[in-house]
């Protein structure tokens, strides 16, 4: 059962990751406890006990047990446990795009003829690799190797977005080039994922053909939010999922 009074959040995230650095900053401020947890060791029940939120902010297989004993016991996850385990399948999250009006590219499970990108069928077991060995395939879309990244966040009064591009980790390290505008069309459809699928924080990364039309190639749930300045709203967002005291 879970302890009377918990108050302290758990951020399941390195301590050094600077967003969520800052938002624990803002936390603290405000007189709440936080302790970040490393998301690569296992969590004792004990752990969940003492929690009043649990931000799942990024995610492993040895994450769900806990997951589980935090929603059997009452701790509140800040992105709900259906969801989270629903998109560590890259491909539920793929449909999941598709079903909120997103364009993406077609997948198949043997190579293709054409330009691909490989992808594991979970997000914990590597990165996308171009033109190499995968769980299935998806078509590679002619363009820059600009990737852009969207992020939305439910503060509890409303889901706010932000936009970024940076360069594609396909052809090196990824690097950010700049803010900018969120385009109408994707931020409706973002909102909407959010909404469905009652999310507080998600990601979800996209690429630029050459007839401007933009394709959603990944959804995320463990996202930075780098740059996005976003830090605010998930502040917010965290405070509004912690239990009345």
């Amino acid at each position: 059962m879970k302890t009377a009074g918990a108050e302290q959040i758990g951020i399941l995230c390195a301590d050094d990751q600077p967003v969520f650095t800052a938002v624990a900053s803002q936390l603290r401020d405000a007189g709440h406890t936080v302790r970040f947890l490393d998301p690569r060791s296992e969590l004792s029940a004990t752990q969940i006990e003492d929690l009043a939120l649990l931000v799942n902010k990024q995610v492993f297989p040895l994450n769900l047990p806990a997951f589980r004993y935090a929603w059997r016991t009452g701790t509140p996850l800040w992105n709900n446990l259906i969801a989270t385990i629903a998109l560590s399948s890259r491909l539920i999250g793929l449909r999941a795009l598709e079903a909120v009006g997103f364009h993406t590219p077609r997948i198949t499970f043997e190579k293709p003829e054409f330009e691909y990108i490989a992808k594991p069928y979970y997000i914990w077991h590597g990165d996308p690799e171009l033109n190499g060995e995968g769980g299935f395939y998806q078509e590679r879309i002619h363009t820059d190797p600009i990737d852009y990244k969207y992020y939305a966040v439910n503060d509890g009064t409303r889901v706010q977005t932000a936009a970024k591009r940076v360069t594609s980790k396909l052809h090196g390290p990824k690097r950010f080039l700049n803010q900018i505008r969120p385009k109408p069309t994707l931020t409706r459809c973002l909102r909407r994922l959010v909404n469905r699928l009652k999310l507080r924080g998600v990601g979800v990364d996209f690429v630029k053909d050459d007839e401007d039309r933009f394709w959603a190639v990944d959804v995320n749930l463990a996202a930075g939010y780098r740059d996005s300045g976003l830090e605010l709203p998930l502040y917010e967002s965290i405070r509004v999922d912690l239990p009345d005291r």
